[in-house]
């Protein structure tokens, strides 16, 4: 897509992107970006220095599209906290079946990236809307004994695994054709029922 007017940053964003998809992070670079938008090779630079100024926009422009659809799927949801909850799992692992560059970039080792303030803030909003969402289920019902950072570690720990087996083809490999709907549904299940065994034990 070459660029031709209005937000070069945000197209820069965008090829960027795509050309993670395409090639990893290593293949990234400045000039083939300027390439793609079809600008000068100088003209990245206006808005990002170097690679990991990119890298690190990039990061806070998925962590900001991870958070909206984990928001868009808790609206859907309904009024259950219950459901609400359940439905940030199911949208953490469609993201990254749907997005896995952005999901592989939002959750590499920082080395990438720079520090910066907007990604660490970005990052803060996704963490209390997990949490918020694990307290307000636990006030329903759901393992009200526990710690809810300990539920909030549990919980993402497994989601976060299995959406990771998913994007690197590790689940496939030995499962075939497993729809991932499916099986992050009955993952979720088991957080459920193992606390409940606990409490019932």
């Amino acid at each position: 897509m070459a660029y031709h007017h209005g937000n070069l940053r945000q197209a820069l964003l965008e090829e960027a992107a795509e050309a993670i998809r395409e090639g990893g992070v290593g293949g990234l670079s400045l000039r083939d970006l300027a390439r793609r938008a079809g600008v000068s090779h100088g003209a990245p630079a206006r808005h990002f220095p170097d690679k990991a100024a990119l890298l690190t926009a990039l990061a806070t422009d998925a962590l900001e599209r991870f958070q909206a659809a984990l928001l868009g799927g808790m609206a859907e949801a309904g009024d259950s906290a219950l459901d609400r909850h359940r439905a940030i799992g199911m949208g953490y692992v469609r993201f990254a079946i749907e997005q896995p560059a952005y999901f592989r970039l939002m959750t590499s080792r920082r080395d990438f990236f720079e520090p910066d303030a907007e990604f660490d803030a970005a990052y803060q909003r996704l963490f209390e809307t997990i949490r918020e969402a694990t307290i307000a289920a636990q006030q329903e019902g759901w393992a009200a004994h526990r710690d809810p950072d300990d539920l909030l570690i549990a919980a993402w720990s497994v989601v976060h695994g299995f959406a990771m087996l998913w994007v690197e083809g590790g689940i496939q490999d030995y499962f075939g054709s497993l729809d991932p709907e499916i099986a992050v549904s009955a993952v979720i299940d088991i957080v459920y029922a193992a606390d409940a065994g606990a409490e019932s034990a």
